[in-house]
């Protein structure tokens, strides 16, 4: 129904007069009529329905045509005297793009103008203006083909559409083969009907000469020269014209294009110009739009076959893969390699057809690893495609000749990073000499000429090379014989960084972890053939710190080893020695390396301490050797080298030093199975102020809140189990906070008891998964086994017991085959699902083994737990053994009082329904000889009650 908006108190004579003076303001635009007289629109001759606020804000935009018209005018005009919310206006502005289809197709009626208000930016005319179209528009625009297969470009052309309609003159710029022109094609396309036809495309990419860029455009149009002045008969043409005027490639006679575009823009108001340009004209009236890259996805995400096609960049590599019949097809397999392909291409369309193209012959992985050795510039593409386009590097040497010399010279030196860079590293490594201020000017023009990127979001600015780009930059270095001195500037740039950071913060360590493309390639130079050891070992002493806050373990051993290896080459210091025997051997404890040689280097570590008097050093070191003698399940030892460290500290009055020592002491004395012992020395550590901070910064063998989660397990096992479990809960979160894997992967084992003991299943099963996780992406061998045995034991907690069984049952082995001593604890909820399997021989036999291991190691913090267990499984038996179940539980009462346990505390965890079953009472009535084992516990618990 059409809107017809009349007020009661309107005469008839008001009435008539009002529409014959508003007869001449009927509006035509697109396929609408709008008539302000009747309040009435009409779509090809049918009433369209809006509401009334709605009408009169597209009146009031319609009326001004190509001008903002601001937020605050619009609500005077539509709500007037009223004091209305912005948000109004948003609502009735959405309602108008709905009702007429903007953005459709690619035409655009209203346009959001940030922080101004909104502009009406189609052609609007008159019923006396608007000349009825023909069936055949008598001018026959001139585009290339529409482009049938355009893929992640829809929004660009609409955004390039709506500048366009509102500026006029609108540049489209960025690198060879990023698609700019078969964007322009598409717009053009978009727009013939609005131009009635008058679209007119010129291609100036084989245009060799700038005094021909004039003649060239006006042959286009049949044009004769007058007076010798193309550009004069040109714009005679156009000056009363209504036309689109598309200049394609203009870069390579930038300068003649850039003063006929200003000129024909300053004599024709009604041509409307659309560029495309590997640099700006920088000329009057030109607005730019910057073509981006294809969104690709993200480094982190996991990627499926579904997912991965999301990203335009691999539904254009699919498309492209799949487009000459061969055998090609997505799936989750292959994703992440697709994916991680059209991130190494930078999203650039040219590029990922090339690529896309080889697909079936090679495969995604493959090529995957052929873009890490060397990116192939010789790929061929579609031979109808012009010759700038058949390779990569065509497309890249079209842009390369077009450089001045020193900017030639400037793109070869910045092919040495890898990723992106800061301006101060560009001039450090490009310029000729420190004072060079001429580097600057050319960063700036590599940039403007689409060769360099540049990150504007981030602080301070990056600038970037796509990887293509860089490849043939490097061919081009190589070829000057500089490589050798300016990776060397590379490596001395990135050593003098790391070394800045030093142990400051660690927002200090995160802007350094921005360059770490960088320093691994740094790394990689120093330790080669043409390389510079020297540098090397000072580099990768440097770099630790950041290796263990990417919790990128595995790499950090690489790199020290090799430093290691070149120590007596190179005269390497004391204090280089001390940081890599230290890094090495931490990095092999948590990556499940807990042999001799892992002990060896540390101990190595604590002697070169020792020889330049590095006190606190040595104390770090201990607290790292007591990790690898727990791993390694000897508890003694650790008790010792606690013990050792707390003297050490003592005698030189460091009460932060104490502290930590005595945190280890509260931790052996776990394990030993002395809970009041270790109570005391937590407590007494806590009362240290700053003991958790002391963490923070340091190679990342422990975490914050280290001695809170100890402690809670201590609460727990001495009968404070709501206390023990507030205590973990929020220690677990400020873990999870500090988003730092390693510290997650060495916190939560040692909280996993807490959360399984009081039954918080949901907050067991969620970090346990992260955790496994987290282990498996980062290497942590010992760790992600620990992971599969949790995850297996709460599946058993779940009752899944088949799948629960397998999984502990699996980590165990893998545990035990590399010597990790702690596996021991792990056999009792062994034993215990295999005794509910109805497996009840092999579980006594499985606890039996745990007992035996346990006391040969003095792992004694599950020693009353173990016998617990044995004496259920002798329950269990098809022939229960009463008497030895009676003597296994009331030894485990036994130590458990001794261990300053809480005798209800360890009671409740009985199953004591097991010990009320039918067949364990004809047992008892038969022997008649002692109490059963459920009386047992009951008056435990009783005594403590």
């Amino acid at each position: 129904m059409a809107l017809r908006w009349q007020s009661n108190n309107m005469t008839a004579v008001a009435c008539h007069s009002a529409q014959d003076e508003s007869a001449q303001e009927i509006f035509l635009f697109g396929p609408f009529r709008l008539d302000p007289s009747q309040r009435r629109i009409e779509r090809d001759g049918s009433p369209l329905q809006l509401s009334g606020r709605a009408f009169d804000i597209l009146l009031a935009l319609v009326r001004q045509a190509g001008n903002v018209v601001s937020k605050t005018d619009l609500m005077a005009k539509t709500w007037p005297g009223a004091d209305v919310e912005e948000n109004s206006l948003r609502v009735h502005i959405a309602a108008l793009r709905k009702a007429l289809g903007d953005g459709n197709g690619g035409t655009r009626y209203l346009s959001t103008v940030s922080g101004q208000g909104y502009c009406f930016v189609a052609a609007v005319s008159r019923p006396d203006q608007r000349p009825s179209a023909p069936a055949s528009p008598a001018y026959v625009h001139n585009l290339p083909a529409h482009p049938r297969q355009m893929v992640g470009r829809e929004q660009a052309i609409q955004d390039i559409l709506e500048k366009l309609r509102a500026q006029r003159f609108v540049t489209v710029v960025g690198p060879g083969g990023i698609g700019k022109t078969t964007v322009v094609v598409s717009a053009g396309h978009a727009l013939l009907t609005e131009f009635g036809g008058h679209v007119h495309f010129v291609g100036l990419g084989e245009a060799e000469d700038d005094t021909l860029v004039p003649a060239i455009v006006a042959s286009s149009f049949g044009l004769q020269a007058r007076s010798n002045d193309p550009t004069y008969s040109l714009a005679t043409f156009l000056r009363d014209r209504r036309m689109l005027l598309i200049l394609d490639c203009c870069e390579r006679v930038i300068e003649a294009a850039a003063a006929l575009a200003e000129r024909l823009y300053q004599t024709a108001p009604d041509l409307h110009i659309l560029a495309t340009s590997r640099e700006l004209l920088r000329v009057e009236g030109e607005f730019t739009y910057r073509l981006p890259p294809l969104p690709s996805p993200p480094e982190k995400v996991v990627l499926t076959a579904a997912n991965a096609l999301a990203f335009p960049s691999v539904k254009l590599f699919v498309e492209r893969a799949t487009a000459g019949g061969g055998e090609f097809a997505l799936t989750d397999a292959n994703a992440f390699d697709v994916g991680n392909l059209c991130r190494r291409l930078d999203g650039i369309p040219l590029a990922i057809e090339l690529t896309a193209g080889h697909a079936s012959t090679y495969g995604a992985r493959a090529m995957a690893q052929l873009l890490d050795q060397h990116l192939n510039l010789l790929w061929e593409g579609r031979r109808t495609a012009l010759p700038r386009h058949r390779t990569l590097r065509a497309t890249i040497e079209w842009s390369y000749n077009l450089l001045s010399d020193p900017e030639r010279e400037i793109l070869g030196r910045l092919s040495v990073f890898v990723g992106s860079m800061t301006l101060d590293a560009a001039r450090s490594i490009a310029a000729a000499t420190e004072d060079d201020d001429t580097i600057l000017a050319v960063i700036d023009s590599l940039v403007a000429k689409s060769m360099l990127a540049l990150s504007t979001g981030s602080q301070p600015t990056r600038y970037g090379l796509a990887d293509s780009t860089r490849a043939y930059a490097q061919e081009k270095l190589a070829a000057s014989g500089d490589t050798g001195a300016i990776a060397r500037r590379h490596a001395c740039y990135f050593l003098g960084l790391l070394e800045k950071v030093g142990d400051r913060s660690d927002q200090d360590l995160a802007a350094a972890a921005e360059e770490f493309g960088n320093i691994r390639a740094a790394l990689t130079w120093c330790f080669s053939d043409q390389g510079d050891r020297r540098i090397g070992v000072a580099l990768a002493a440097a770099s630790i710190r950041l290796f263990f806050k990417l919790s990128l373990l595995a790499e950090c051993e690489l790199w020290v080893t090799r430093a290691i290896d070149a120590l007596d080459q190179t005269n390497g210091s004391i204090r280089h020695g001390l940081a890599l025997h230290t890094a090495l051997g931490a990095a092999r404890v948590l990556t499940g390396q807990l042999d001799e040689l892992t002990a060896n280097h540390l101990n190595r570590a604590i002697e070169l301490t020792e020889e330049i008097g590095d006190i606190s050093g040595q104390i770090r070191l201990i607290d790292q050797l007591h990790l690898l003698q727990l791993f390694a399940g000897k508890y003694d030892d650790a008790l010792r080298s606690a013990q050792r460290g707390e003297a050490i500290a003592l005698a030189i009055n460091d009460s932060m030093a104490v502290a930590r020592m005595r945190l280890l002491l509260g931790i052996s004395c776990q394990y030993l199975g002395k809970f009041g012992a270790s109570r005391s020395y937590l407590e007494a550590a806590l009362l240290q102020p700053g003991l958790e901070e002391e963490f923070r910064g340091r190679l990342t063998l422990e975490y914050p809140k280290r001695a809170q989660i100890s402690l809670a397990r201590v609460l727990w096992l001495q009968g404070y189990p709501d206390q023990a479990a507030q205590v973990v809960r929020r220690a677990i979160s400020d873990v999870i906070a500090a988003n730092h894997p390693i510290m997650f992967c060495r916190a939560l084992p040692w909280a996993f008891g807490v959360f399984f003991w009081n039954g918080d299943m949901e907050d067991c099963e969620d970090h346990v998964d992260r955790f496994i996780a987290e282990a498996r992406r980062y290497n942590l061998a010992i760790l992600q086994m620990v992971g599969e045995a949790m995850k297996g034991i709460t599946l058993l907690a779940r009752n899944e017991t088949g799948t629960g069984l397998a999984m502990l049952r699996g980590a165990i082995e893998q545990l035990q085959s590399k010597s990790f001593g702690a596996v021991v604890g792990l056999r009792m909820p062994l034993a215990e699902a295999l005794a509910a399997a109805g497996q009840s021989e092999q579980a006594l036999d499985t606890i039996d083994q745990a007992i035996d291991q346990a006391r040969h190691r003095n792992f004694m913090m599950d020693m009353p737990d173990m016998l617990r267990a044995r004496a259920e499984v002798l329950m269990q038996l098809d022939d229960p053994d009463l008497a030895q179940a009676e003597l296994s539980l009331i030894q485990a009462l036994d130590l458990a009082r001794h261990q300053g346990r809480s005798v209800m505390s360890f009671a409740r965890r009985l199953r004591l329904q097991d010990y009320g079953s039918e067949a364990i009472a004809a047992r008892r009535r038969t022997t008649c000889l002692r109490p059963s084992i459920g009386d047992l516990a009951r008056a435990s618990i009783h005594a403590t009650s």
